[in-house]
């Protein structure tokens, strides 16, 4: 019985996600993009469905007003797209940027049934008072102001009821259409639509955790212990659960509101400069930094502080990757563009046919208008942007983690140069960019990887002769054999496994129907719905295999 119950379930959810699939297929079709559905071969869906494109705006634009209709899923995709410059056209990305995550709010009862739910106690028990009226609204989670029984004014940040799950059934289509656009539409197959939305899913779902980003401030206090002027919300571990999380409330203005800042008297210079230092702490010392600055959710406080707030998304660098990113900026401070071409062929991992010669050629073409310049009017995020394309060009893959770093590096610098023209970023990194030369080559550090290197060569010199005695003992014994695997025969051979699994499921449910036919001449006593029992079971075995065919369709 219980597996009848599961079947059943997950007979209703695949109804579901077919029900979504359609409305996903009409938004884009209406949007203009019913060619290209039908060049996947979703053209089925929109049967009776159909619609014209609304508008005649360009296509960045028509994109963009389909993932906000579509909702959070693909908001949320759109703004991960917004920070892939190495794999989509500008057009794209200025579209992206604007997308809106803003949303109706919803009513208090249903996000006080959340916090209750999620704390297990009443919210009277936590929270002195609770503002009804929502502080924000976005499409995963909604924010209210509270003070606490002890008097301190927080933030509760709320997820919303039945997000994962509705992320996590569109994600499962994506990664649908996904393969269906690298199978049918070739051109697509540069930029692994499968590899971005698996991408995509383990991004989001450390955004959708809460305790993540508790354990991510946690961790920024921490690091940012040597700047008091860098304020990071407190988290209330007693109030925050992985759904909901109580902060500090931080009360300034936010970083692009420049009117509001000079009437506050703001030293605009002061701010720039503690927010670069700690940037370049945070990513070249810590490796760990913040992956979504932005306007939002950079504030300035009293006293010319800044505090930081929204921490769903980080990036992180390992140790060789510092050294990296360090000899990145290093070649750029030098004018170096050779040494930063073949900094971009070990970042990507360049196979032995790349063109080094062109790809280089190309480098210095691009970032030829700034050589000569002082370093203050060179747009270092930038330069690695584009570099980063032409890269992605030359089929050097650099990875997806190194585009949160760069679009950091590129945000920066345009926050900086907003609030002081003279901002100079790499300038306020020298001090720390030198430091952390120097580690590379001093002696500590130099024992440290030769420890581990020695470490290595020895596990491999204690097995190596194991080894070495095994295979001669196969070969003496003759039995030692080989196993070649051929990927595209591999994939033959799941096909019409799969195919005969249909071809089986058909013949029997066509043999159900068949005695289904038969068994409904016979009279018998035992009748449901006025059909002879034996009939209409027969009938009901034909439909649940053909209900499992077009689900496996």
């Amino acid at each position: 019985m219980a597996g009848w119950i599961t079947r059943g379930k997950q007979i209703g959810q695949a109804v579901k996600n077919v029900q979504r699939l359609r409305q996903i297929v009409t938004v884009f079709s209406k949007h203009g993009y019913e060619d290209l559905i039908n060049r996947i071969g979703l053209g089925s869906f929109l049967t009776g469905l159909r619609g014209k494109a609304k508008n005649q705006k360009a296509a960045p634009e028509r994109l963009r007003e389909a993932f906000e209709e579509l909702g959070p899923t693909f908001i949320k995709l759109g703004q991960l797209l917004s920070t892939r410059p190495d794999l989509i056209p500008e057009s794209y990305i200025e579209a992206f940027t604007k997308l809106q995550d803003n949303v109706n709010p919803l009513e208090y009862s249903t996000i006080q049934k959340v916090i209750e739910s999620e704390l297990q106690r009443p919210i009277e028990a936590c929270y002195r008072s609770v503002e009804t009226k929502p502080l924000a609204s976005a499409s995963i989670a909604q924010v209210h102001q509270a003070k606490l029984r002890s008097g301190e004014s927080v933030v509760i940040k709320v997820q919303r009821p039945g997000i994962q799950t509705q992320i996590r059934n569109d994600v499962s289509l994506l990664n649908f259409i996904a393969k269906l656009l690298e199978k049918y539409v070739p051109e697509t197959r540069i930029i692994n639509p499968t590899v971005i939305i698996d991408e995509f899913f383990r991004t989001l779902s450390f955004e959708l955790d809460f305790f993540v980003e508790a354990n991510n401030m946690r961790r920024f206090r921490e690091n940012m212990k040597e700047f008091p002027d860098v304020v990071i919300p407190r988290v209330y571990k007693e109030f925050s659960s992985s759904k909901i999380i109580t902060l500090q409330e931080l009360k300034g203005i936010r970083v692009n509101n420049l009117k509001a800042l000079d009437e506050a008297g703001v030293d605009r210079s002061r701010v720039v400069e503690v927010g670069a230092k700690a940037f370049f702490k945070s990513i070249m010392i810590d490796g760990l930094f913040h992956g979504d600055l932005h306007g939002g959710n950079v504030f300035v406080l009293p006293e010319n502080k800044i505090g930081l707030i929204d921490f769903g998304i980080v990036g992180r660098l390992p140790q060789k990757s510092r050294d990296q990113l360090a000899g990145m900026f290093l070649s750029l401070m030098t004018e170096d563009y050779e040494r930063l071409c073949y900094q971009y062929a070990d970042l990507g991992a360049a196979g032995p046919s790349i063109d080094f010669d062109n790809f280089q050629r190309e480098v210095k073409n691009s970032v030829s208008p700034y050589m000569g310049l002082n370093i203050s009017e060179v747009n270092s995020g930038k330069i690695l942007v584009e570099s980063t394309k032409i890269a992605t060009k030359y089929e050097i893959r650099v990875p997806g983690d190194w585009m949160l770093v760069f679009k950091a590096i590129l945000t920066m610098e345009g926050m900086g140069r907003t609030l002081d023209p003279n901002f100079d970023l790499l300038k306020h990194g020298q001090g720390m960019l030198r430091q952390l030369i120097k580690n590379q080559y001093s002696l500590s550090r130099i024992s440290r990887e030769g420890m581990n290197i020695a470490k290595d060569l020895l596990s491999l010199l204690e097995s190596y002769p194991r080894q070495l005695k095994w295979l001669l003992a196969r070969l003496n014994k003759n039995d030692l054999s080989f196993e070649i695997r051929i990927k595209a025969l591999e994939q033959l051979q799941e096909e019409l496994k799969e195919n005969s699994k249909k071809t089986s499921l058909s013949i029997l449910g066509g043999a159900a129907f068949i005695a289904c036919s038969i068994a409904i001449q016979f009279k018998e006593d035992s009748l449901i719905f006025g059909y002879p029992a034996v009939s209409f079971l027969f009938f009901s075995i034909g439909i649940l295999i053909l209900v499992r065919i077009l689900i496996s369709r």
